[in-house]
C-alpha cells in the first residue's frame, strides 16, 4: 500500500512539474526554462544545418544538438502519456490518455520527435518525414 501510495505521489509530482509551473514552485520553473531551452537549441540547431557552410563547419555539433533535444522531447511526451490523468482530472486513466494524444497539443508533441526517429524505422521514406520537422516551429506556441 505505502508503495502505490509512493508511486502516485510521484506520479503526480512528475505531472506538476511538467505542467507550467507556479512562481513558487522552483523545480517546476526550472522544467520549463529547460524546456523552452531546448525548443530554442532545437530549432537553431535544425536550421542552421540547413547551411551548407555551417554543416560542413558544425555538422557533427548540430546533429548532437539535435539528437539531444529530440531525446528530451520524446522523454517528455512519454511524462506527459504518464501523468495524463493529472492534466484531465476528470476522465479515467486511459481516456485522460487518449484526450491528451489526440490534443493539439498531443499531436504538435508526438510530431515534434517521431520525424526523427521515422526514418530509422523505415529508411525508404526518409526524405518524406523530413518534412514534418517543421511542426517543430509550433512548439514555440
Amino acid at each position: 500500500m505505502a508503495h502505490t501510495q509512493r508511486y502516485e505521489t510521484l506520479r503526480r509530482r512528475v505531472g506538476t512539474i511538467i505542467d507550467i509551473g507556479t512562481v513558487t514552485d522552483y523545480v517546476s520553473r526550472a522544467y520549463d526554462v529547460v524546456y523552452t531551452l531546448a525548443i530554442v537549441v532545437n530549432l537553431v540547431a535544425s536550421v542552421a544545418y540547413t547551411f551548407d557552410a555551417a554543416a560542413a563547419r558544425c555538422g557533427g555539433l548540430l546533429l548532437a544538438l539535435e539528437g539531444i533535444t529530440v531525446a528530451f522531447f520524446a522523454l517528455d511526451y512519454v511524462l506527459r502519456l504518464w501523468t495524463a490523468d493529472c492534466f484531465y482530472h476528470d476522465a479515467s486513466r486511459v481516456k485522460a490518455v487518449s484526450r491528451y494524444v489526440f490534443s493539439f497539443t498531443g499531436i504538435v508533441d508526438l510530431l515534434s520527435f517521431l520525424p526523427h526517429y521515422l526514418p530509422f524505422l523505415f529508411p525508404a521514406g526518409a526524405v518524406a518525414f523530413r518534412m514534418f520537422r517543421v511542426v517543430r516551429i509550433f512548439r514555440l506556441f
